[in-house]
C-alpha cells in the first residue's frame, strides 16, 4: 500500500516538474528572440563585410558575414538598440521593436568619419609588416601586368541630384512638381529622394595590350537616357576615369592621391592589422589604414589581402576630409579583384562614387556613381594582338551596328537595384514635363548666357551692354540658330551700336559641318566692328571685353586703343582621330585706326585704306586629347602630352584690293604635366618670323598686353596694348603651382584649401630696319616700341583656389635694358607691380 502510494506521488511530482520545465521553456522562448539584417554604405550601395553588430544594453554582439549578413540573438523582448561599428564610419544607432521589427531589416551607415585615425605606438606593428609584403609583391599582383588582356566589360554610369528633404517637395513651390519622386525610393533602405537626370549602360568587348600599348573597345550594346550638356559630361568624365590601386599614385579629379600601397605609402599612411578572415576556403588579412598627417592628398579605408599571395582581394578608399579637392564632399573608389585558374589575380569590379556640391556639405549636390565589371577574362591569348592590329590608333572606341537597339535585360553582369529599376521611367516622365523644360532653360540662360526659342537663340546676355572710351555706351545684341534648325548648319552674328560715336558694328557668320562626326568643316563670315581686345596668342578665341564686366576693373590711368576691321574670312578644316589638325584661311581685312593709335593713312601705299589679304596653312597636333563637342564651341580636354601648332601665311598683294606681301611662319607648343608629390607645370613656348618689308603695325605681332586687373593667362598683365610690336619674336610662359605642399608645412594652414605657385612670362623681340622707318617707331602723341633685341619679362606668384573660386596674383615687370631718351614721353614710368585677381570653377 505504502508503496502504491510513493508510486502515485513520485509520478505527479514528475508530471508537475515536466510541467514547469515546459512553461520555463515557453517562457524563456517568448522572452528571446533573433534579428536578421544586412548592413550596407549608403553612399556607394555596397554591402559591408565584417561589420561589428551589438546590443547597446545587451552587450553581446557579433560580425556581418562577407556578403554583409547578420543574425543577432537576443535573451530577453525588451527594446533594445542596435549599434553599427566600422572603421573609418561613424557608428550607426537603430533601435529595434520586437514586435515591429519582424521582417529583415537594412541597416545604412551613411558617413564617413573625419576625425577617427588608426594610432600604433610600436615601431613595427602587424600592419606595417602586411603592407611591406604587399608592396614586394605588387609586381606579379599587378593586373596591368600581363602582354594582353581580353574581357567583357559592363560599365553603369548614373548622375543624380541629392540632399533634397521630403519637407523641400511638399512645402517649396519649386519642387511641387517633382513630389512624385517620393513614390520611386525604396524605403526599406532609409534612403533620401533624389532626381536622376543622366544614366547609361554599355556591354563591350575590351582588349589590351602593353607593348606596344594600344587598347581598343567595340561596344555592343548601350542604351542612354537623361540630360546632357557641357557640365555633365566634365562630370562624368571625371567620374569614368580608370582607377588602378597597384598605381603609385591614383589621380581623381585631374588630383594627385598618395597611393595606400604606393612604395613611399609609410611616410603618409598609418597601418593596423585588425583580423583575419576565412572567406570561401582562403585565408584573408584584414588590413586598415588612416593618413600621418592632414592637409595631404589621402586616403582612409581597409584592404583585404590574400594570406597566400599577398595579393589585394578587395579595397574601399575614402578621400580625407582634409583632401585638397575642391566640391568633392566624400568620394569612394571600391575595387575587387578574383583569382583566375593561372593563379593569378585579375579584375573583377571596381566602384567609383562621388559626392560634388557647389554648396555647403549636406546641401543640394549630385552624385555620380559608376560601376563597372568584367568576365570572361582571357590573357595573353593570340586573338587580343590579332584583334589590335586592326587599331589605326592607339586607342580606339568602336559603337557597333545595332548597339543602341539592344536590350540589357539578359545582358546585365549584375541586376539592377529597386532604385535604379525606376530610374529610366523617372528620368522619362521628367523630360516631359513643361516645368521641368522651364527650369532647366532658366538656369541655362542663366549660367551659359544663351536661350533657345525654337529654331533660334538669343544670347549672350552679359554682351547685351556694356562701355569703353570710344563708344561710351555699346549696345549688342546676338541671334543664332540652333539643331532643330540643322544638325549641320549653324547661323549666327550680332549686331552693335556705339552711342557715341553713333555706329552700327556686327558680324554674320555660318558653321557648316559636313558629316556627323564633325571633322570635316567649313566656316565664313563678314565682321565690321571695333576689334575689342581680342588676343593674338590664339585667333579662334572670342574673348573679347565688350561685356558687361570689363569696365569695372580697367586699370586707371591708361587710354583704350581700338582697331577697326572689315573682314571676309572663310575656313576649310579637317581634323582626323589621331587628332591632327589641318585648316586653310583666307581673309580679307581692311583696317582703321582710332584713339592715340597712328593713322591708317600712313600707311596706306595707295590711297587712305590698309587693305590686306592673307592666305594660311595651320597644322596642329594634340595627342590624347579629348573633346566635348557642343552646338556653338569643342571644349578640348587636353592630356598630360604636348599640343604642337605650326601656320604658315602668305599675303598677296592685288588680290582684293591688297597692297602688301609677306610671308610669316609661327610655331606654338603648349603643356601641362604632373611632377609626382610636387604639384603641376604648365608651359607655353611660342615663336614668329615675318619675310618682308614695309609692313603695317597691325599686321605683325603685337605682344599681348592686359589693361584690366583680370589676370590673363596668355597676356603680359602689366603690359599695354599695343606697346611692342616686333616681325621676329619668341618667348615661353611657365607656371609651376605647389598646390599645397608649402601650405602643408605650417601646422595651421593644413586644412586650408589654397595652393600656392609661381610664374614667368619672357618675350624676345625684333624689327627690321625696314619695318622700323615704316611703322615710324617712337614717332607721334602715341609712339609704338620695339623690343630691339632684349628681353621683356614679368614674374609672379600668388595664392589659388581661395573660397575654392579665386586666384589672386601679385606680378613684376622686368624692362628691357635699353636706355630711352630724355624728355619723350616713353620715359613715363610704367606699372611695375601690380595685383590681379581671377576666377575658375575647378576641382
Amino acid at each position: 500500500m505504502s508503496a502504491r502510494k510513493t508510486t502515485t506521488l513520485s509520478g505527479k511530482l514528475m508530471v508537475c516538474c515536466l510541467t514547469m520545465l515546459c512553461i520555463t521553456v515557453q517562457y524563456l522562448h517568448a522572452q528571446s528572440f533573433s534579428i536578421k539584417g544586412r548592413v550596407i554604405n549608403y553612399f556607394t550601395n555596397e554591402v559591408m563585410s565584417f561589420a561589428s553588430v551589438k546590443w547597446k544594453l545587451a552587450g553581446n554582439g557579433i560580425l556581418t558575414d562577407s556578403i554583409g549578413h547578420f543574425t543577432i540573438k537576443k535573451n530577453n523582448s525588451q527594446i533594445d538598440t542596435l549599434v553599427v561599428s566600422y572603421i573609418g564610419f561613424e557608428d550607426v544607432y537603430r533601435p529595434i521593436n520586437p514586435k515591429r521589427d519582424t521582417t529583415e531589416i537594412v541597416i545604412t551607415v551613411p558617413q564617413v568619419k573625419v576625425s577617427q585615425g588608426v594610432e600604433v605606438k610600436a615601431k613595427f606593428n602587424k600592419g606595417l609588416r602586411w603592407w611591406k609584403a604587399i608592396v614586394a609583391h605588387k609586381k606579379e599582383n599587378n593586373p596591368y601586368q600581363f602582354s594582353s588582356y581580353y574581357y567583357e566589360l559592363y560599365n553603369k554610369l548614373e548622375l543624380d541630384i541629392n540632399n533634397i528633404k521630403k519637407e523641400s517637395f511638399e512645402k517649396k513651390k519649386i519642387l511641387k512638381p517633382f513630389a512624385f519622386v517620393l513614390d520611386n525610393i525604396d524605403s526599406t533602405s532609409e534612403a533620401k529622394p533624389f532626381l536622376p537626370i543622366f544614366l547609361t549602360e554599355s556591354l563591350s568587348d575590351y582588349y589590351y595590350s602593353n607593348n606596344p600599348l594600344k587598347v581598343r573597345e567595340e561596344i555592343k550594346a548601350v542604351q542612354t537616357n537623361g540630360i546632357k550638356n557641357e557640365t555633365v559630361m566634365q562630370f562624368m568624365g571625371g567620374v569614368s576615369q580608370k582607377i588602378n590601386i597597384y598605381d603609385e599614385y591614383i589621380t581623381v579629379f585631374g588630383k594627385e592621391f598618395i597611393s595606400p600601397i604606393s612604395n613611399i605609402g609609410d611616410r603618409y599612411y598609418n597601418y593596423k592589422g585588425a583580423d583575419t578572415q576565412t572567406i570561401g576556403g582562403q585565408k584573408f588579412y584584414h588590413l586598415l589604414f588612416t593618413p600621418k598627417q592632414e592637409g595631404s592628398n589621402t586616403f582612409i579605408g581597409d584592404l583585404w589581402i590574400h594570406s597566400i599571395t599577398w595579393a589585394i582581394q578587395k579595397v574601399t578608399l575614402n578621400i580625407s576630409a582634409t583632401a585638397n579637392i575642391n566640391f568633392v564632399h566624400q568620394l569612394s573608389i571600391i575595387q575587387e579583384f578574383t583569382q583566375a585558374a593561372t593563379g593569378k589575380w585579375v579584375f573583377a569590379k571596381d566602384k567609383f562614387v562621388a559626392d560634388i556640391s557647389p554648396l555647403k556639405k549636406d546641401k543640394f549636390s549630385f552624385i555620380g556613381r559608376k560601376t563597372s565589371t568584367y568576365k570572361n577574362i582571357q590573357i595573353n591569348q593570340t586573338f587580343i594582338t590579332e584583334k589590335l592590329t586592326s587599331n589605326k590608333l592607339k586607342e580606339e572606341v568602336i559603337v557597333n551596328a545595332g548597339a543602341k537597339e539592344k536590350k540589357f535585360d539578359t545582358l546585365r553582369h549584375e541586376p539592377l537595384s529597386l532604385n535604379e529599376n525606376k530610374v529610366y521611367t523617372m528620368i522619362d516622365t521628367l523630360k516631359q514635363m513643361p516645368v521641368f523644360k522651364k527650369y532647366s532653360n532658366t538656369l541655362q540662360f542663366i549660367f551659359d548666357g544663351h536661350k533657345q526659342l525654337g529654331k533660334i537663340e538669343i544670347g549672350p546676355w552679359f554682351k547685351w551692354f556694356s562701355g569703353n572710351q570710344l563708344e561710351k555706351i555699346r549696345l549688342r545684341f546676338d541671334l543664332g540658330t540652333t539643331a532643330r534648325f540643322s544638325e549641320h548648319l549653324r547661323l549666327f552674328g550680332y549686331l552693335a551700336y556705339g552711342v557715341q560715336d553713333e555706329k552700327f558694328k556686327g558680324k554674320a557668320a555660318f558653321d557648316y559641318k559636313l558629316n556627323h562626326n564633325e571633322s570635316w568643316n567649313f566656316k565664313g563670315s563678314y565682321t565690321n566692328d571695333l576689334d575689342n581686345g581680342r588676343i593674338k596668342y590664339n585667333e579662334d578665341d572670342d574673348a573679347t571685353v565688350d561685356n558687361l564686366f570689363s569696365q569695372l576693373i580697367r586699370r586707371q590711368g591708361i587710354r583704350q586703343k581700338f582697331l577697326g576691321i572689315e573682314e571676309y574670312r572663310a575656313t576649310f578644316a579637317k581634323e582626323w582621330p589621331s587628332r591632327f589638325a589641318a585648316q586653310v584661311s583666307f581673309a580679307n581685312t581692311n583696317y582703321v585706326t582710332f584713339g592715340q593709335l597712328p593713322s591708317q593713312a600712313l600707311f596706306a601705299l595707295k590711297g587712305d585704306k590698309v587693305i590686306n589679304s592673307e592666305l594660311s596653312l595651320k597644322l596642329r597636333y594634340a595627342p590624347g586629347e579629348k573633346q566635348i563637342t557642343t552646338r556653338r564651341r569643342t571644349l578640348r580636354l587636353k592630356s598630360n602630352l604636348p599640343v604642337f601648332e605650326a601656320k604658315y601665311s602668305v599675303a598677296v598683294s592685288d588680290l582684293f584690293r591688297s597692297e602688301y606681301n609677306y610671308q610669316k611662319i609661327t610655331l606654338f607648343a603648349t603643356q601641362k604635366f604632373r611632377i609626382p608629390r610636387w604639384g603641376t607645370i604648365d608651359y607655353t613656348a611660342y615663336g614668329g618670323k615675318y619675310f618682308g618689308e614695309n609692313i603695317p603695325f597691325m599686321m605683325l605681332e603685337i605682344h599681348p598686353g592686359n589693361e584690366i586687373y583680370y589676370y590673363n593667362k596668355n597676356s603680359f598683365n602689366l603690359m599695354n596694348r599695343f606697346e611692342y610690336v616686333s616681325d621676329a619674336y619668341g618667348g615661353f610662359n611657365v607656371e609651376y603651382n605647389f598646390e599645397k605642399k608649402l601650405m602643408n608645412l605650417i601646422p595651421f594652414l593644413r586644412k586650408s584649401k589654397a595652393r600656392q605657385f609661381i610664374n614667368t612670362k619672357m618675350v624676345w623681340g625684333d624689327l627690321n630696319s625696314a619695318n622700323r622707318s615704316f611703322n615710324r617707331l617712337e614717332f607721334g602723341n602715341y609712339r609704338l616700341k620695339s623690343l630691339r633685341g632684349e628681353n621683356y619679362t614679368e614674374i609672379g606668384t600668388g595664392i589659388d583656389n581661395l573660397f575654392k573660386f579665386f586666384r589672386i596674383d601679385l606680378v613684376w615687370r622686368l624692362d628691357p635694358p635699353f636706355v630711352i631718351p630724355a624728355g619723350s614721353t616713353l620715359a613715363n614710368n610704367p606699372q611695375k607691380f601690380g595685383i590681379f585677381g581671377s576666377f575658375k570653377l575647378q576641382f
